[in-house]
């Protein structure tokens, strides 16, 4: 066996790889995307059947079909690792239009060139399609890189069509492919610059995997608003250019307990799913949200003045105290009592601004729950206000209160 006659066998191993080890990612449910295993599997089968079928019409035909199906497989694996719209039906129809035409080519016309064109080209535009709709969405390194490589697939796939359909005088015989030219650089092509697609593919899959089990860990699974260990993330990252500036709000469900012991712990749930949403809401594009534990939830505005953040915490009691919880389980008012304080000059964390919202949420339920109260602050005058005109609460070295008591 001579070292031209190798090189036929190398891409079905390769891609036979390839695809094993993406079926083995979709079983452990590291990528949710079992097409890419399909793709590469079809590919592999392609490369077989084109280039070792004794009968050369059904080869050209039934490797055709294959490489149009990989083409959409490959496109469905980019559209999904993307979350980017699927568009099955129009794909479904190009497909099936070229499978008609292909048909054709093969068993009417017999024309071994016009049926390369056709599947170069067909496979170029499905890969195409999917690679233009997700470009944009490609922000981390290792999507960047698929996006080119699957970008280089698609030239390279259009640069062979015209090249050997123009620029050439190949065979139109279909027993001549399996030692033609055009086979001899399709194999060539895959070993070299084209192999960098499964491989990145491979990549890409792995670290959104690793992205996806990072955010679970640091998300709270109840809420979707982060959890504790989430929170200390996501502040260690505004804080990685240094000190710390901004408010902190700590609040948590007014009479918990008794909501738990009276309607379920369902109902419970569902007035924490909530509050959380109440949060979201009111930090969406300001800061960072978390579930801190139970039913008390903590948010940081970067920033944001004590009295800007004790504004929005009373935005927060008031929105929270009118919801209608008639449909959800329990069928009276359920409210929430909150803490403020501000990270003050040189400290360069947030434990005791964490510790100071602490004691004024402790405050906030001693005189009664339903109210927003701030930390002892040095300012001459700080004013916070209600749903209507935000009236005065407080002056210097004394708790500031916002709110009535329930």
């Amino acid at each position: 066996m001579g070292e031209i006659d190798l090189i036929f066998y190398v891409p079905p191993i390769l891609f036979s790889s390839v695809a094993l080890a993406f079926l083995v990612l979709w079983h452990m449910k590291i990528t949710p995307a079992w097409q890419w295993s399909a793709g590469f599997a079809q590919t592999a089968a392609g490369f077989v059947i084109s280039t070792f079928l004794p009968e050369p019409y059904s080869a050209a035909f039934v490797s055709g079909l294959i490489f149009i199906g990989a083409a959409y497989c490959y496109g469905s694996g980019l559209l999904a690792h993307f979350n980017a719209p699927r568009l099955r039906i129009p794909r479904l129809l190009f497909a099936a239009t070229y499978s008609i035409v292909l048909a054709y080519l093969v068993f009417a016309e017999q024309s071994l060139v016009q049926q390369l064109f056709l599947t170069d080209v067909g496979f170029a535009l499905l890969l195409g399609v999917a690679v233009w709709i997700v470009a944009r969405r490609a922000s981390r390194p290792i999507d960047i890189a698929l996006i080119v490589t699957s970008s280089i697939v698609v030239l390279d796939c259009l640069i062979r069509a015209i090249f050997f359909t123009f620029f050439t005088t190949s065979s139109d015989d279909f027993g001549d492919f399996a030692t033609s030219l055009y086979n001899l650089e399709v194999s060539v092509s895959t070993m070299t610059i084209c192999m960098f697609f499964p491989f990145t593919a491979l990549g890409a899959s792995a670290s959104a995997a690793i992205e996806r089990h990072q955010a679970a860990a640091e998300t709270d699974e109840l809420t979707g608003l982060l959890n504790r260990r989430g929170f200390k993330r996501a502040l260690e990252r505004d804080f990685s250019s240094g000190c710390p500036r901004g408010s902190l709000i700590v609040c948590d469900i007014d009479y918990f307990k008794r909501i738990n012991d009276t309607f379920g712990h369902a109902a419970g749930d569902k007035v924490i799913a909530g509050l959380a949403e109440e949060i979201r809401g009111l930090v969406a594009g300001r800061g960072s949200a978390a579930r801190y534990g139970g039913e008390e939830f903590m948010a940081f505005l970067p920033n944001a003045s004590l009295q800007e953040a004790v504004a929005l915490a009373e935005l927060l009691r008031v929105s929270f105290a009118n919801r209608d919880w008639h449909h959800e389980g329990p069928n009276r008012k359920v409210t929430t009592s909150c803490g403020v304080s501000a990270v003050r000059d040189g400290e360069a964390t947030l434990d005791c601004a964490i510790d100071r919202a602490d004691c004024a949420l402790y405050a906030a339920k001693s005189a009664g729950r339903n109210q927003v109260m701030a930390e002892i602050t040095r300012a001459a005058d700080l004013r916070i206000g209600d749903s209507r005109n935000l009236p005065a609460l407080a002056r210097s070295l004394g708790t500031t209160r916002s709110g009535a008591a329930a």
